[in-house]
């Protein structure tokens, strides 16, 4: 299970981003409230997560 990350903002699309932790990247969905609380590109970021597995995606959410 993941709980939570703690990386580097590289990409924000709504609703996804993309948070690199240590080398390897994260695609994350996101609320737009959450979407709009981030900070900008390239800073430190922190994310509570929620991994959904489903029959045909594995989805990760981040709060």
């Amino acid at each position: 299970m993941i709980g939570r990350l703690t990386g580097i903002l590289l990409e924000k699309n709504p609703p996804q981003i993309l948070l690199d932790v240590q080398g390897v990247a994260y695609e994350l969905d996101v609320q737009m409230s959450t979407f709009y609380n981030l900070p900008v590109l390239h800073e430190r970021a922190v994310l509570h997560t929620q991994l959904i597995v489903r029959e045909d995606a594995y989805l990760l959410y981040g709060f």
